[in-house]
């Protein structure tokens, strides 16, 4: 079977994952002007009137999988399907110090309600990030909407290899990638790091808010010697206080991470502590993540992740341990593809808690970006 896969440059690859309103976007264009609505009326409604830099954006993935799952004791049972498991339409516009943008993103919905398409399981549209912010000289940003959040793309904008998988902090649930609510940022000098913080409503941008908690979110990356070899290392951590469901359930994160955001070379080790999981409040969980990323000549890139979660920190063998390994290679500068396996062993607790988490899957895998 030939498999055609897609992803970009490392440069593109690194824009499409940082969180968008930690980037500092370019200075609009000296001949950009406001428009003139002198003896009329302004348009009922003013997007694409004001001369604005508008940069659009896609990136989507598509891949086969193949799962053999564990049923009973000695036995497994195998399922193969064809997935598309992200699409991201983006809109990004600049003008001066304002800025803005929108990310569609395309999902799989087993609900009713679609925008797009029938109601149902059917690939349906939600918002993935919908802000407006600003950017003051070089060291400061302010966004607010639905926005990107500030541990989960750290770790997955140092990963660079979401198509293989997704940060296990989000894939648990403990943390989302993006929220509704506000952040501002702070940029150190001399490219020592930065220092965040966000609020937000806490349930994530998948599902509506529960109660009148909010959750705030504090984070700070500091790069010890910015000016060398050890440029890229990087301390970073973060503590979020938050609350889940229509309880109010505790849901506090905290996480800490030694990164190396090389160039051919990036990785990292992280540790989450958990208070309150799954809107149960007294739970507190552990989850335990490193990952390498090595490019070691152009466009030839090695990938593996493993990951400890236990899930709850009062019993015994509810643990689950993930490791996934893959190679790929850049067909071209937006297209790669990726062959990768995965192994997921959980504990006797977690095996009955969790249907079908024993498993081996294959997964040829595939990211065009743009």
């Amino acid at each position: 079977m030939l498999f055609v896969s897609a992803a970009p440059s490392a440069a593109q690859e690194a824009a499409a994952t940082a969180p968008a309103a930690a980037r500092a976007p370019a200075t609009a264009p000296a001949s950009a002007s406001a428009p003139d609505f002198n003896g009329t009326a302004a348009p009922p409604t003013a997007a694409g009137t004001t001369g604005l830099k508008v940069a659009p954006g896609l990136e989507m993935f598509a891949q086969y999988a193949v799962r053999w799952t564990a049923t009973e004791p000695g036995q497994r049972s195998w399922f193969h399907l064809f997935e598309v498991p992200r699409v991201h339409g983006a809109i990004t516009g600049e003008f001066g110090p304002a800025m803005g943008r929108v990310v569609l993103e395309g999902v799989r919905s087993a609900s009713e309600g679609a925008l797009i398409g029938v109601a149902g399981d059917s690939i349906v549209l939600r918002l993935r990030e919908a802000w407006a912010g600003v950017r003051y000289s070089s060291w400061f940003v302010f966004a607010a909407g639905v926005v990107p959040t500030l541990t989960v793309p750290e770790l997955e904008g140092t990963w660079r290899l979401r198509v293989v998988g997704p940060a296990p902090i989000e894939q648990t649930g403990m943390l989302s990638p993006a929220d509704l609510g506000a952040t501002a940022r702070v940029n150190l000098p001399r490219q020592y790091g930065f220092v965040a913080v966000g609020a937000y409503n806490g349930e994530g941008y998948t599902n509506r808010e529960l109660n009148r908690g909010k959750n705030i979110e504090i984070a700070a990356s500091v790069h010890p010697a910015p000016g060398g070899a050890a440029r890229p290392l990087a301390v970073f951590g973060s503590y979020v206080i938050g609350s889940s469901g229509t309880g109010l359930s505790r849901a506090d994160r905290l996480t800490g991470s030694v990164l190396w955001q090389g160039t051919r070379v990036r990785a990292g080790a992280s540790v989450t502590h958990a208070w309150g999981l799954a809107d149960d409040g007294a739970r507190r969980s552990l989850l335990v993540d490193g990952f390498v990323r090595l490019e070691p000549i152009d466009r030839l890139m090695f990938g593996v992740r493993g990951a400890y979660w236990n899930r709850d920190l009062g019993g015994a063998g509810d643990t689950v341990v993930t490791v996934t390994g893959s190679v790929g290679y850049r067909v071209a500068q937006p297209l790669e593809g990726h062959v990768a396996v995965t192994r997921q062993a959980p504990g006797e607790v977690a095996r009955a808690a969790l249907p079908g988490s024993d498993f081996w899957e294959l997964r040829l895998a595939s990211r065009v970006v743009f």
